[in-house]
Order: structure tokens, then C-alpha cells, then sequence
């Protein structure tokens, strides 16, 4: 009976209406070239920088729900996006990564507004959990023929996670 009833609905989503963008921003190529690949693969829009000045810069242009950028070396180069995203609009989450974990960086990293300082290399596993964790799937939308919209939020079911995500800042 459950079945005849959904027969006659539409499924589709409105990731075209409100499709999520991520900025990732790293001047290591391969890196760069290589979480495009594992972002995208995923269903993320993805805008991959190579410069944080480029990237800097484009945060005042474009909207972004959640910027990934590598700190770059010691001197921290990465500083600059994640201070131009945090100026730009602090509720889009910034995650940092790194080849090399410094001690310093992590805390002024997480100081600034970062919201997790990882250790690279990452697994796609990985970075799906860690991404999920600040960006949520829009809600599919499900229409009758007689025009009525059913929708199913999905931000309600990972209420947990992000508090539990908070667990790995010191990692």
C-alpha cells in the first residue's frame, strides 16, 4: 500500500538551487589536484585555488559554505585565507590542513577561528567524515502531482557529530 501511494512522487533535489560550494585552496599541486579529485568524487562543487592571495581575494567575491585550506609551512601562509574568511562571514567553517603539524600554527589556527588543524595525508573516508561534519546534504524536496511538497531535512540526524568532532582539534 506504502509503495502505490509513493508511486506517484517526483524525487528531486535542490543541490541545483542550493548547491554547496567549497574553496579549497593549497600550492602544493599534487595535494591540490589530488583533494579536487576526492572532494568531487564526493558531490562536491569544489573551487580549487593554487595562491592564498588568489584565494584571499576571492572570498570577498564569492560565497562559500566551507573553506579548506592548507596552512602551507611553518610561517603558516594559510593565515591569510582562513583571516580573510573569518572577516568575510564567521559562520562558514574553515578547516585547516598540514603536511607538517606545528604546535604554534594549530593554536593560532584554532585561535583565529579554525575549526579543526589536521594532519595530511587524508583517505576519502576521511575527508568525507571531516567535511559531513561541517557541511550538511540540502534537504530533498519530494513533490506530489497534485502539487503538494513533501521535505526531508537531514540536518537534525548528526546533531552529535559535531560535538564529537571537537575531540579531534588536538590531533
Amino acid at each position: 500500500m506504502a509503495r502505490r501511494e509513493l508511486e506517484g512522487y517526483n524525487r528531486k533535489t535542490s543541490a541545483s538551487e542550493e548547491e554547496l560550494k567549497l574553496l579549497l585552496v593549497d600550492e602544493d599541486s599534487n595535494d591540490l589536484d589530488y583533494y579536487t579529485e576526492v572532494l568531487r568524487y564526493l558531490g562536491y562543487n569544489v573551487r580549487p585555488i593554487d595562491s592564498y592571495a588568489k584565494a584571499a581575494a576571492m572570498l570577498g567575491r564569492e560565497k562559500y559554505d566551507l573553506v579548506i585550506v592548507d596552512q602551507g609551512s611553518s610561517n603558516f601562509e594559510g593565515r591569510s585565507v582562513l583571516s580573510r574568511a573569518v572577516e568575510v562571514d564567521r559562520r562558514v567553517p574553515v578547516l585547516v590542513l598540514t603536511r607538517a603539524v606545528d604546535a604554534d600554527c594549530c593554536i593560532e589556527a584554532l585561535d583565529s577561528g579554525a575549526l579543526e588543524y589536521v594532519q595530511k595525508p587524508l583517505t576519502t573516508t576521511e575527508v568525507r567524515e571531516l567535511v559531513s561534519d561541517y557541511v550538511k546534504i540540502p534537504p530533498i524536496q519530494f513533490t506530489a502531482r497534485a502539487g503538494y511538497a513533501f521535505q526531508k531535512d537531514y540536518k537534525s540526524a548528526d546533531v552529535g557529530r559535531v560535538e564529537r568532532a571537537s575531540l579531534r582539534k588536538a590531533s
